[in-house]
């Protein structure tokens, strides 16, 4: 005997918050739906659907739909169309007779024992993108009929709130990791983003040293991005790591338990903050320490973004030997006598 429709809405909350396997709920769908295999399928507006979880599927049949098969899907044009928690049959999308003997039809339903479907539109919106959910029977069983896709129907909105509610979870789980200003993203071992959220202020939406490439993460060195790899590899198995790259912080950790309905396992989370610059800060708090007068501080800001003293005294307004005169009184009040020693201390805070 299944699970009641009750019993689905509280494992459903529970996947949301890490409480309950994805793939379980997968199977418990399926059950209810009376299917013996389960997807959840993403895709961009116009792209094409990728599997992330699923339940009874071989994964070599997955890996062949990933790779390409997915563009060639005959169904997924059709399913786009699909209202938001609206299903259809797979027979009603393309019935089987009319794609028989294509190499889609004998390389993914074939090979991969699916002689049917009933796909649902779990959601549809910038927050979560296109989800949906396809429920499959082999060539031993007996095509799905409408009340089949009636019974998905119905738990479709509880799906979207799960996944709606895992999402925040996450912003939390990354805010905890990196702080404030932080995006989050959702990576494969060959640093391919499966999904990623952040804010378009962050630092790396505005041309920082990350980008995305093609749905990579690239930093444009391949040194880097050798050890971005490398760190997604050590928090997949289990080994937490930090990085430091031109400004921004990266923080990788494992796949949370609430976000198995995006990718499987064998994925990382990646956390990303920009880090502040404490340049200006350090050489205030330098410049009060020392009693330097609001002229002097004017200078010393100037004084560290150019070595020479004359294109210095040009940028200040003022003349060769006054710029001279007052960075005399400067290392006098600060006790440093010479200006490199005097502008490394400034830079770095140094107040001894």
């Amino acid at each position: 005997m299944g699970p009641t429709i009750e019993q689905l809405g509280q494992r459903c909350r529970d996947a949301a918050v890490g409480a309950y396997r994805w793939d379980a709920l997968l199977q418990d769908l399926a059950e209810w739906v009376g299917g013996s295999k389960a997807l959840l399928l993403g895709a961009e507006e116009k792209g094409p659907y990728r599997h992330s979880a699923n339940w009874n599927h071989e994964p070599e049949a997955l890996s062949r739909y990933n790779s390409h098969y997915n563009r060639f899907d005959p169904r997924a044009r059709f399913a786009h169309f699909t209202p938001l928690h609206q299903c259809q049959l797979g027979q009603q999308y393309v019935p089987n007779e009319s794609i028989a003997g294509t190499e889609y039809f004998d390389a993914i339903n074939i090979a991969g024992d699916v002689k049917d479907s009933v796909h649902g539109v779990i959601a549809s919106n910038p927050e979560i993108g296109r989800r949906s959910i396809s429920i499959q029977r082999g060539f031993g069983e007996a095509f799905f009929e409408r009340e089949d896709a009636a019974r998905l129907t119905a738990v479709l909105p509880m799906l979207g709130a799960a996944m709606r509610d895992s999402i925040r979870l996450a912003r939390c789980l990354a805010g905890q990791m990196s702080g404030e200003g932080y995006c989050y993203m959702v990576l494969d071992p060959g640093r391919r983003v499966v999904f990623s959220d952040f804010d378009d202020d962050v630092i790396f939406v505005k041309g920082g040293s990350l980008s995305l490439t093609r749905g990579k993460l690239t930093s444009g060195d391949t040194r880097i991005d050798k050890a971005i790899e490398r760190a997604i590899s050590s928090a997949i198995s289990g080994t937490p790591l930090h990085l430091d790259i031109a400004g921004l912080e990266l923080s990788f950790t494992g796949l949370p338990p609430a976000l198995g309905w995006l990718a499987s396992e064998d994925h990382c989370f990646l956390a990303l903050v920009p880090k502040p610059d404490l340049t200006k800060t350090r050489t205030d708090l330098f410049a009060i320490a020392h009693g330097f007068s609001a002229r002097e501080k004017e200078i010393l800001s100037v004084l560290l973004g150019e070595d020479d003293l004359r294109n210095a005294a040009e940028k200040a307004g003022l003349t060769y030997e006054t710029l001279r005169w007052h960075v005399k009184n400067m290392q006098q009040k600060s006790g440093i006598q010479r200006r490199e020693a005097m502008l490394a201390a400034a830079r770095e805070g140094r107040l001894d």
